[in-house]
């Protein structure tokens, strides 16, 4: 896992940590789970963003500030209000109950209860994840879809609206459909994790990252410009990874 975590950061220059995310089932494996509590309220998308600058947190309900992330991921069962659609409706984001209520169904939430949720970077974590969260410019957003297209073509799961872009889109909709996920993130995450305005997110089912790296490895030479392949010896040299990298190689400068 470590040498992909260098192998991506190589090929891509991430600005962020790569996040892992875990699925906590039972009390017991809350407490079990050496990662230290947050210690407050604080919504799920604040403690992603404190994550992909190389914290590390575990919260359960008692710590959940946002009601759409603790619906999301499944933290207690889906209210009447929110099963009908009215929750999503009486946000103003959508024309009637019916719309509110697609869009809802259309994006999974977690279909299982869990106790809490870990989240860390990627590298740190000793067990398998269950989710992995990468916070992108659209560049790198391009060259993660190339690399997972060149194992299974083009996805065929991608679901969006500009809601719940961390918890639901980012998160639960991985896995849920087992395939990765793009969210172009929501007004609530952009607000209250300060996001850059050109960062967009990626969720993948932790069981895809490693061919998703093969992937995006295996498209530098015809995806890449010269420059930035050179930026990709140089990462790959300091990482202490192996890329194989071909100058003067790409598909559309021929």
């Amino acid at each position: 896992m470590k040498k992909n975590i260098n192998k991506l950061n190589a090929a891509l220059s991430m600005n962020r940590k790569i996040i892992g995310i875990k699925f906590l089932y039972s009390e017991s494996e809350f407490n079990a789970c050496e990662v230290p509590q947050v210690k407050y309220k604080l919504s799920y998308c604040k403690m992603i963003s404190l994550v992909s600058k190389g914290k590390s947190f575990k919260a359960n309900l008692d710590n959940s500030e946002c009601n759409g992330a603790i619906n999301a991921l499944g933290l207690k069962e889906l209210s009447n209000s929110a099963i009908s659609g009215k929750s999503y409706y009486k946000l103003g984001m959508y024309n009637s109950l019916g719309t509110a209520k697609k869009t809802q169904n259309d994006v999974p939430v977690m279909k299982s209860c869990i106790h809490g949720v870990a989240a860390m970077p990627l590298e740190n974590f000793t067990q398998e994840p269950d989710v992995v969260m990468l916070i992108v410019n659209p560049y790198q957003a391009m060259r993660i879809i190339q690399g997972y297209s060149f194992h299974n073509g083009a996805p065929k799961n991608l679901k969006f609206s500009g809601n719940q872009g961390i918890c639901l889109e980012c998160t639960a909709a991985p896995f849920e459909n087992n395939d990765i996920n793009v969210s172009v993130l929501c007004s609530n995450t952009r607000f209250s994790a300060k996001w850059d305005d050109s960062e967009l997110g990626i969720g993948l089912p932790f069981n895809m990252f490693d061919m998703v790296v093969d992937g995006l490895v295996k498209t530098i030479n015809p995806s890449e410009t010269d420059s930035r392949k050179l930026g990709v010896i140089k990462r790959s040299n300091d990482n202490g990874c192996d890329i194989d990298v071909n100058l003067g190689e790409n598909y559309y400068l021929k």
